[in-house]
C-alpha cells in the first residue's frame, strides 16, 4: 500500500512541474535581458529559490497566472543583476538632442535588419547596451527603465541618447563600409 503523500512531497513535486514546464522559457526571458547565459542560468536559479519560498502562493501550475509569475520572477532576477552591475552617469543633455537622435535612430531601424541592429546594440558598451536593449528589445519606458535600474529618469534619458549616437555611427559605418 502506498500513503498519501506529506505536504513536503506535495511542494516538492509541485516545485518540479514548475521547473520541467518552464525552465526553458524562464531561461530565454533572462537571457534576453542579460545576454549572457550564464548569468541567466543564475538568474533562473534565483527565481526558482523564490518560487520555492513561495509556492504556497502557486495554485494550477497550468494556469496563466503561475506562468506569468514564474517568468516575472526570472525577468525580476535578471533585471537586479543588471541593476547591480551598472553604473550612473552625471552628465544630461537637452530633451531637443534626445528627440532628433531618436528620430534619426529610427529612420535607420526601418531600413536595417533587426539582427543587425540587435548586433550593433550588443557591440556597444555595457552601459549603452543594458539601456538600448531594454528600451528596444524588451520596449520598456524611459520610466519602467529608471525605475528597474535605480537611476534618475534624466540619467536614462541622456543614456539612450548617447547609445543611439554611437549606435547611429556604428550603423552608418557599417553602411559606409558595405558601400565600398
Amino acid at each position: 500500500m502506498h500513503s498519501a503523500p506529506t505536504g513536503a512531497e506535495t511542494k516538492k513535486q509541485k516545485l518540479t512541474e514548475i521547473y520541467e514546464k518552464y525552465r526553458n522559457r524562464m531561461y530565454v526571458t533572462a537571457c534576453r535581458i542579460l545576454n549572457d547565459p550564464y548569468l541567466a542560468e543564475d538568474a533562473v536559479h534565483e527565481a526558482f529559490v523564490a518560487i520555492s519560498n513561495n509556492l504556497d502562493k502557486i495554485g494550477d501550475t497550468d494556469s496563466i497566472q503561475t506562468a506569468s509569475y514564474v517568468i516575472k520572477a526570472a525577468k525580476s532576477r535578471a533585471l537586479n543583476m543588471i541593476r547591480q552591475k551598472v553604473c550612473e552617469m552625471p552628465t544630461l543633455i537637452s530633451d531637443e538632442d534626445a528627440k532628433e537622435d531618436e528620430t534619426a535612430l529610427d529612420s535607420i531601424c526601418e531600413k536595417e535588419n533587426y539582427s543587425y541592429i540587435v548586433s550593433a546594440i550588443l557591440s556597444l558598451d555595457e552601459k549603452y547596451r543594458d539601456v538600448l536593449s531594454l528600451y528596444y528589445l524588451n520596449e520598456l519606458t524611459v520610466a519602467e527603465i529608471s525605475q528597474l535600474l535605480s537611476r534618475k529618469e534624466n540619467t536614462v534619458k541622456q543614456q539612450l541618447a548617447r547609445g543611439r549616437r554611437k549606435l547611429i555611427y556604428i550603423i552608418e559605418k557599417e553602411a559606409l563600409n558595405n558601400e565600398k
